[in-house]
């Protein structure tokens, strides 16, 4: 009796589709932050430091999403697409890469690199970092900004989160610029330096 029920268990186990060897999953893509726009088109910023942090849950290189309309705080990952690197590395790759060799150094906290959807056909990507910039001769801080940004995605799937993501890390990068050159920070660090 219980070698017919072993044949029997056997026999229903492969009909079912769970094999012994298990299906080979497809490799993930794997997508960084693309090229930076032309040097003839960008305006460098002002800095030749940069470091970024992050919370232990953006140390990975998942790709983060929220279904904001039904349970916003559940966060889920894209299964079949990966970062290439951790966000907080692909983002400070970016701003380095931004960067003129100038007086300033720039601490980023990242805490937020996710895509939202308000509703099933509608998403937006979501950077939010607090930015602390320093006097790279003195060490002396000179200011510090939290800085939310957002942008709807092109498509509401893992390819709008990676086009939306990637915009808006060279949106973040251009707020910062700006916001050091409204605050003037380079004429106040040669006064005092004087």
């Amino acid at each position: 009796m219980t070698k017919r029920f072993a044949k029997l268990f056997l026999l229903v186990l492969l009909a079912s589709g769970c094999g012994v060897v298990p299906e080979r999953s497809s490799p993930a893509r794997l997508h960084d932050l693309g090229p930076l726009s032309s040097p003839s088109y960008r305006v460098p910023a002002p800095w030749s430091s940069v470091r970024v942090t992050a919370p232990e849950w953006l140390k990975d290189d998942r790709i983060r999403y929220r279904l904001a309309y039904s349970d916003p705080t559940r966060v889920g990952v894209y299964t079949l697409d990966r970062w290439i690197a951790p966000p907080p590395d692909l983002l400070a790759l970016r701003f380095s890469l931004s960067g003129d060799g100038g007086p300033f150094g720039i601490r980023i906290e990242l805490q937020a690199f996710e895509h939202i959807f308000e509703r099933p056909d509608l998403a937006r990507g979501l950077i939010r970092f607090r930015a602390s910039v320093y006097d790279l001769g003195s060490r002396k801080p000179l200011a510090e900004r939290t800085f939310v940004l957002d942008r709807i995605s092109p498509s509401p799937d893992a390819a709008g989160a990676v086009a939306s993501l990637a915009n808006l890390a060279d949106d973040a990068i251009a707020g910062v610029r700006t916001w050091i050159d409204e605050m003037d920070l380079a004429r106040e660090t040669s006064l005092g330096a004087r």
